[in-house]
C-alpha cells in the first residue's frame, strides 16, 4: 500500500509541476509537492499519536534542514547521474523525517501509576523504584566494563539486571516464613 501511495504522490507532484513552464521551477514544484504529500499521508496514517518529539521551533528547523537536502538534490540535478529517474526517489526521505520529528510519541506501555494505588502500595512502589535505581547505579559503578557480552546494549544489560532482581525478590519472599 505504501508503494502505491508513493507512486500516487509522485504522479500528483509531476502533475503539479507540469502546469509550470519546463525548467527549475517546474522540477522544484514537482519534487516538493510529492515530498509533502507523501509526508502528510505518512502522518495521517500513523499508528501513533501525531505530535512533535521536540519543541515546535526545533521541529521547524529540522523540517527546513530536510527541505534543504531536497533543494540541494534539485540544484545538483546536472551532476547527479540518472537524475531524471532518481528525482522520484527524493520523497523517500519523508519516512525518515517523520520518524525523526514524531518518534517520541509512539504508544507506550501502560504502567501502574502510584497515584492510582492505595497509599501503602504507592509507598512500597516508590521505594522499590528508588531501590532499583540505586542498585542499578551501584552495579554500573562497580562492574567490570569488559564483562558485558560483545554486541549487547546497555538496555539488554539493564533488562537482565532487573530480571535477576525480580527473581531474587521472589526467592526472598518464598523463603520468608509466613507471619
Amino acid at each position: 500500500m505504501i508503494v502505491a501511495v508513493y507512486v500516487i504522490c509522485a504522479a500528483l507532484g509531476y502533475l503539479a509541476g507540469s502546469f509550470l513552464p519546463p525548467g527549475m521551477w517546474a522540477l522544484s514544484v514537482s519534487v516538493l509537492v510529492s515530498y509533502h504529500l507523501f509526508l502528510v499521508w505518512l502522518l495521517l496514517t500513523a499508528d501513533h499519536e501525531v505530535g512533535f518529539s521536540m519543541p515546535v521551533f526545533s521541529s521547524i528547523l529540522t523540517h527546513l534542514a530536510c527541505l534543504a537536502v531536497v533543494v540541494v538534490m534539485i540544484l545538483g540535478r546536472h551532476v547527479i547521474p540518472f537524475y531524471s529517474i532518481l528525482r522520484y526517489c527524493i520523497p523517500g526521505m519523508a519516512p525518515f523525517e517523520r520518524d525523526w520529528l514524531f518518534k517520541a510519541n509512539k504508544k507506550k506501555k501502560d504502567e501502574p501509576q502510584p497515584s492510582v494505588l492505595d497509599p501503602a502500595t504507592a509507598a512500597v512502589y516508590a521505594a522499590t523504584i528508588g531501590d532499583d535505581y540505586e542498585a542499578w547505579n551501584q552495579h554500573l559503578a562497580s562492574r567490570n566494563p569488559l564483562s558485558r557480552k560483545p554486541g549487547a546494549s546497555i538496555k539488554e544489560e539493564h533488562d537482565a539486571f532487573m530480571a535477576a532482581r525480580v527473581k531474587a525478590r521472589a526467592g526472598a519472599a518464598a523463603a520468608k516464613p509466613p507471619a
